[in-house]
């Protein structure tokens, strides 16, 4: 009887790397890549097809993977000149990967296409044109 004690000891010596991951896809499961990042847990990937998503996203602290299906050339987040159109400020570490958008029309006090300030995520294969901020 004491193989279930045992067992439960052995699962929670596993880092949180081994315990399933899950991914997910835009819009096929999520309609927007914020609902995706606000949807899953940490450790899942998102992976989003191709298209212009007209959106602003904030990767509130979360540590995913966040990637588009076949590169920048055909996924695209636009801001609308709404705002940083990435925003990755809640202490994301490296295990953060944002790879393979193109990010266009932000428009920002600090940081029109991405404001990063007091994280370090993975940047991975992204394009970053015509945004604006007045600092960088």
């Amino acid at each position: 009887m004491t193989r279930i004690p045992l067992i439960l000891s052995l699962l929670a010596l596993l880092p949180a790397s081994a315990i399933a991951q899950n991914t997910w896809f835009v819009p096929d499961d999520f309609p927007t890549i914020q609902a995706g990042i606000d949807g899953v847990a940490n450790g899942d990937t998102v992976i989003v097809r191709d298209g212009t998503y007209v959106e602003n996203i904030n990767f509130n602290g979360m540590a995913i993977t966040l990637k588009s299906e076949n590169g920048p050339a055909t996924t695209i987040i636009d801001g609308n000149q709404m705002g940083s159109v990435v925003r990755i400020e809640s202490g994301e570490g490296s295990d953060s990967v944002f790879e393979g958008f193109t990010v266009t029309n932000g428009s920002a006090l600090e940081g029109g296409g991405m404001y990063c300030y007091g994280a370090s995520p993975t940047l991975e294969n992204c394009t970053f044109t015509n945004n604006t901020a007045l600092y960088y």
